[in-house]
């Protein structure tokens, strides 16, 4: 009886099965384990007083400029229709947060965050427009994420108009590489990330955990110091992130990414492609 039961179970036929069942239950592992890594946890906000109460707050223009009894000061566009009704939960709009370069907090908003308050680009990002923040560094440059994650949570418990699950960080120079470190930091913050010029440097775990998120990524090749930093993330984020491009140039030295810029597929400009993630 032994015997025979063992003759059955070595049968070719008997361990081909077997092997078959055993192989797709690790194929299907490996997809979920996958489908789990691309997926985007929800960003829990925290509130904290001392990035709730500003010790000054302004109007400038299109602009609210309001400085924190932390050191940190900011810059925040609401679209003309929510800024007396800024806690509109249904407005759900998206953000998009943008950083200067090392020491050039004086044309912050005019050179970073003025493309993004364009009506024509309002129009096209979502029906009512984003809110657009461009904070200050408060040494000339931006350091310590933990703070800034605070910060940019507390603006939006501020402002309740804006969809905490579309945050869209954009960077040039020091402000791309801070963008990218922010997003590694707190994979849960940003949906998408632009860098033009940046030069963090991710490591593979980093890597793993900001697969859901989109980047766009750009440098050029004689931008000696920045473009060897900065390539090995460009291209790691390029190929393995969610719907994410590279574009690199031979010739654009320091540069700042521009709306109009060809991400390399066909015709499609990065607003094309900023559009596109922000109305996944």
């Amino acid at each position: 009886m032994k015997s025979h039961c063992l003759k059955k179970l070595l049968h070719p036929k008997t361990v081909l099965t077997k092997v078959c069942i055993t192989l797709l239950a690790i194929m299907i592992a490996i997809a979920f384990f996958v489908v789990r890594l691309y997926k985007r946890k929800p960003l829990t906000l925290v509130p904290d007083a001392a990035y709730l109460w500003p010790v000054l707050s302004q109007a400038e223009g299109i602009w609210k400029y309001e400085k924190l009894a932390t050191g940190h000061a900011y810059y925040l566009y609401l679209p003309e229709t929510l800024r007396q009704d800024k806690d509109n939960e249904d407005a759900h709009i998206p953000l998009i947060v943008a950083f200067h370069g090392s020491y050039d907090t004086g044309s912050a908003v005019s050179k970073m965050g003025r493309r993004f308050t364009e009506p024509e680009f309002q129009k096209r990002i979502h029906p009512m427009g984003a809110a657009v923040l461009v904070p200050l560094g408060r040494i000339g440059y931006f350091s310590d994420p933990h703070s800034m994650n605070l910060l940019i949570q507390n603006i939006i418990l501020k402002n309740k108009c804006i969809d905490k699950a579309n945050i869209i960080g954009y960077g040039f120079s020091q402000g791309a590489k801070y963008v990218v470190e922010l997003a590694c930091y707190e994979p849960r913050l940003f949906k998408g990330v632009i860098s033009g010029s940046g030069f963090y440097q991710i490591t593979y775990r980093e890597l793993l955990s900001v697969l859901p998120i989109s980047f766009y990524s750009a440098l050029s090749e004689n931008d000696r110091g920045i473009f060897e930093q900065g390539v090995k993330t460009g291209r790691l984020c390029g190929t393995w992130c969610r719907n994410s491009r590279y574009v690199q140039y031979p010739s654009r030295y320091h540069f700042w990414v521009e709306l109009y810029d060809k991400t390399g597929r066909g015709e499609e400009t990065m607003e094309d492609w900023l559009i596109s993630v922000a109305q996944q």
